[in-house]
């Protein structure tokens, strides 16, 4: 059996900004306002550090609040005033909340390509007056698009189908404006995953189930070969590999190293 791992996996730069500040920080009075990252161990050890996730800035009065990775809205930030505020949001996300803003000062409704349930999404909406989002194009159906609309996209999104929503919007919109904000890391991961499928007879995929983009590298090997989505190494049933010469490995962009690590160990094994 020959283990392979994608050309790209693993924590991206974000991630790796958002953990360095966290890394820093005392467990006295220290917050992070919404998971830092979605990754399950991750939030686990922080907490085992005495570091308390929040979902409500109003529970604490004094200490140290973290912003997530994911981003808050401007208005959320405010309500920290008086605390120390520390703000881990992944720089991509932050010109998503730029670009979104100067769209809505040249006239232009805001279209969110993205889960609004994500609090990615969540943040970016909250900086805007009014905005659209949509996720799909069934959803695109159901919204007013005759109007001018600039586009962005959550930074963890596939480009194909970012691109098949901004040619949609274009036959509708009286003008629009389109700002591709995927990020790199994720567009690198989504090709690598990909490519990997292509000749492996199974495909694990690691990360957190509530991960956007490890939900979408598991998409994305589902329509190519056998997939498997798992968090940790407790999920994998020796079954799976029973007559599979070939199996590929991918990780989200908030699956730390080790966690891959114990993973390739454990299938090592079987």
């Amino acid at each position: 059996m020959n283990l392979t791992k994608a050309k790209y996996s693993g924590f991206c730069f974000g991630v790796k900004k958002a953990l360095d500040i966290v890394d820093n920080l005392k467990g006295d009075n220290a917050y992070i306002l919404g998971e830092l990252i979605h990754n399950p161990q991750v939030i686990e050890k922080l907490k085992e550090r005495g570091i308390q996730i929040l979902e409500d800035i109003n529970d604490i009065t004094k200490g140290t609040i973290v912003i997530s990775a994911h981003g808050m809205p401007d208005s959320a930030i405010k309500q920290c005033k008086g605390l120390n505020v520390i703000d881990a949001t992944c720089p991509l996300v932050k010109k998503v909340h730029m670009i979104s803003k100067e769209f809505e000062t040249e006239g232009f409704t805001t279209l969110i390509f993205g889960d609004k349930h994500h609090q990615e999404v969540k943040g970016t909406a909250g900086n805007l007056k009014d905005c659209l989002i949509a996720s799909n194009i069934e959803e695109l159906k159901a919204l007013d698009l005759n109007r001018k609309i600039g586009i962005v996209s959550q930074t963890t999104q596939e480009v194909e189908k970012f691109n098949k929503i901004v040619d949609y919007v274009k036959d509708k919109a009286k003008e629009t404006k389109v700002y591709n904000t995927i990020c790199s890391a994720t567009r690198q991961r989504q090709e690598a995953a990909a490519e990997l499928a292509k000749t492996m007879d199974l495909v694990i995929v690691i990360g957190g189930y509530n991960s956007a983009n490890t939900v979408k590298l598991k998409d994305i090997c589902s329509e190519i070969t056998e997939t498997k989505h798992i968090e940790s190494t407790n999920e994998l049933k020796e079954e799976w590999f029973k007559g599979k010469q070939n199996i590929g490995i991918t990780a989200g962009a908030s699956t730390p190293e080790w966690v891959i690590e114990e993973v390739v160990e454990k299938i090592s094994s079987f």
